[in-house]
């Protein structure tokens, strides 16, 4: 098997953190195969321990991205050259948009790929995104500020002397 980086393809000599951002970038676009064990330049470097390093790159997706991704994820152990290495693929989630959870939902959080790199989404594709999985129900929109009260309502209704509680 010949390897190269293309749009849907990123070769990672072994598992380094930012390997989160490929795999949010290709659950945010069209989907694609991450390769461990393989040099930028093609060539197979291989993976020691293969049960150690399926297992570190679970626990990062599963602790460091939201929303959970691990059900568009498959892990598969390839050969090549008497040397194993880690087929990651990811399909193109439908919760989109999916973020480093430190970063949350800013650009700096949320990637997708642009040729053979995976690079910040801006504000209008992470709009974009949400509007594209969530819909056009009002009730049903996310919201990119996640520090909402029912402060200005509740002054709302006390102005117009009317109950607000559970109930309203």
């Amino acid at each position: 098997m010949n390897f190269q980086e293309s749009y849907n393809v990123e070769l990672k000599r072994e598992v380094v953190e930012d390997i989160r951002k490929e795999i949010i970038a290709f659950a945010n676009s069209e989907g694609g195969t991450l390769y461990i064990g393989v040099n930028n330049d093609g060539s197979i470097y291989g993976v020691s321990n293969i049960d150690e390093t399926m297992l570190q790159i679970s626990n990062m997706v599963r602790d460091t991205i939201k929303p959970d991704i691990t059900m568009f994820m498959r892990y598969d152990i390839l050969e090549q050259d008497d040397k194993k290495i880690i087929s990651v693929n990811i399909q193109r989630g439908t919760n989109r948009p999916y973020y480093y959870t430190k970063k949350g939902l800013r650009p700096e959080g949320v990637y997708v790929r642009q040729g053979t790199s995976s690079v910040p989404a801006t504000d209008t594709a992470i709009r974009q995104m949400i509007k594209e999985t969530d819909g056009d129900s009002y009730e049903e929109k996310r919201s990119l500020e996640q520090s909402l009260t029912f402060e200005a309502t509740s002054k709302e209704f006390k102005q117009r002397e009317l109950a607000f509680g559970l109930r309203q």
